[in-house]
């Protein structure tokens, strides 16, 4: 599994919805689920999502500390 690397200052890294499934081993559907989500680090570019991996962490911190 690659992951994209910056590409100049100031761009975070980002993962494709296929490689957020296997960083968390999600399927497809709870991978989609979450990147919908206004609280879980991700952006729309056009048709498809990039998750800020330097984010994931810190928001799944975030739900632990929710439960």
């Amino acid at each position: 599994m690659t992951i994209s690397t910056p590409i100049g200052n100031g761009i975070p890294e980002m993962a494709t919805v296929a490689e957020l499934k296997k960083i968390l081993d999600i399927g497809k559907d709870t991978a989609y689920t979450l990147v919908k989500r206004k609280d879980f680090p991700s952006i729309k570019l056009g048709k498809e999502y990039r998750v800020f991996i330097d984010q994931l962490g810190e928001w799944l911190m975030k739900q632990q500390k929710n439960k």
